[in-house]
């Protein structure tokens, strides 16, 4: 039997993750769960790499490539009901599942709201769950509800994660049913878009791809939008793209770098436009404004964003200022009465308390002397009562020292 390369390849680095010890096989517990909604689990067991490679066939290789981590199958029995058969694909990470998904699905499928990312068709069922893929087989004896229960046992076992949305900018007009696909790397990518060999795309450098098929005035496109973690890195993937694959611009044939290369004998045209993160390439099209225009329906757009808080300066009505200022002069004039109302208060009862030793006091009174006459200054010649020191009458007029 021929084996091809990538798929030898896969069989080789997919026997080191699935085909464990017995030991490591025994204590790893199975994810199926054994009942949902009447229904038992019979027969379950780990699929190995050669047994998944014999399912899969071609679509082996890119699940390996997505993160395969491990696999499981079995059978759900109930009385009274036809069985259903189920595989269950474990990843590294959502973004593994959804790769997964989108290259399982087939064109008789139809979107499901069972999870998130899920298909129906005739008899088989696909729906991701977190970092995990359920494959059903002749679910028609299961209700919506009692597999949602199974979705739900699942969902339980290990987070749910984040599916990429790339997806949301390709076009809907002109979509061939069921070709986006999720590109997890290489393998994929020369499945998908065979324009070159190798990762040409830059998967090493943190790339996400998403790739498509559409029908549009004759020619059957395949667009292919890639999105770099800074627009320096997709500007220079470009040009890289440019001066050795002979990438030309959408809509300016004719004006491409004048160190690109002429595409190789066999080399499919490929067109290309660069927005901010983004680089989208378009093959298939018979010249450049059946590219263009394909390329003119992708809804991706850049914009700059300051993630700093911010707050607005709003003035409040004039009647409302007016009041605030006339409540706050209102107590302001309170507070200077009753703090005047406290000090004459406490000063006549030291008065009464005390007389001549706190207030009107005619001894040791510190005050500012000039110096300008030789008389000492005494506080009885600024201020006599009664004619005596600490008597009390009329003031008399006093002195200023230096009148002398």
């Amino acid at each position: 039997m021929h084996v091809r390369p990538s798929i030898a390849f896969a069989l080789l680095l997919l026997g080191a993750l699935l085909a464990p010890t017995a030991d490591r096989a025994e204590e790893r517990a199975p994810i199926l769960p054994k009942k949902f909604g009447g229904w038992n689990l019979v027969a379950p067991r780990d699929l190995s790499g050669a047994v998944l490679a014999g399912i899969l066939h071609d679509n082996f290789a890119i699940l390996v490539e997505s993160g395969l981590v491990s696999a499981e199958t079995g059978r759900y029995e109930r009385p009274g009901s036809a069985p259903m058969e189920v595989k269950l694909y474990r990843f590294r990470d959502a973004a593994g599942t959804y790769a997964a998904y989108t290259f399982l699905r087939t064109p008789d499928m139809s979107a499901s709201d069972l999870t998130e990312k899920s298909a129906v068709g005739r008899d088989r069922i696909l729906a991701a769950v977190g970092g995990m893929l359920l494959d059903l087989s002749a679910p028609g004896g299961a209700s919506l509800s009692e597999l949602k229960t199974l979705v739900t046992l699942l969902q339980e076992q290990g987070p749910r994660g984040v599916y990429p949305t790339l997806w949301q900018y390709l076009p809907g007009q002109g979509l061939e049913r069921t070709s986006d696909h999720y590109l997890p790397g290489p393998t994929a990518l020369a499945r998908e878009f065979p324009f070159a060999s190798g990762d040409w795309l830059g998967f090493a450098r943190g790339v996400e791809a998403e790739s498509a098929r559409y029908h549009t005035g004759g020619d059957s496109l395949t667009l292919l939008l890639a999105i770099y973690p800074t627009p320096q890195l997709a500007r220079l993937e470009l040009q890289e793209l440019e001066t050795r694959f002979g990438v030309k611009h959408a809509g300016k044939a004719g004006e491409n770098s004048a160190s690109a290369q002429t595409p190789a004998p066999g080399t499919p045209l490929v067109y290309a436009e660069r927005r901010g993160l983004m680089v989208a390439l378009v093959a298939g099209a018979h010249d450049a404004n059946a590219a263009r225009a394909l390329l003119d329906r992708i809804d991706y757009e850049t914009s700059v964003t300051w993630n700093e808080p911010g707050w607005e300066a709003k003035e409040p009505p004039f009647m409302v200022m007016l009041v605030n200022v006339l409540i706050a002069t209102c107590l302001m004039v309170l507070y200077a009465f009753v703090a005047g109302l406290v000090f004459a208060v406490a000063r006549i009862v030291v008065k009464k308390l005390a007389p001549g030793k706190v207030f009107d006091r005619d001894r040791d009174v510190e005050v500012l002397q000039l110096g300008l006459a030789s008389k000492p200054i005494e506080a009885k010649d600024f201020l006599t009562v009664g004619g005596a020191s600490g008597g009390t009458g009329t003031p008399s007029s006093g002195r200023v020292a230096g009148d002398d």
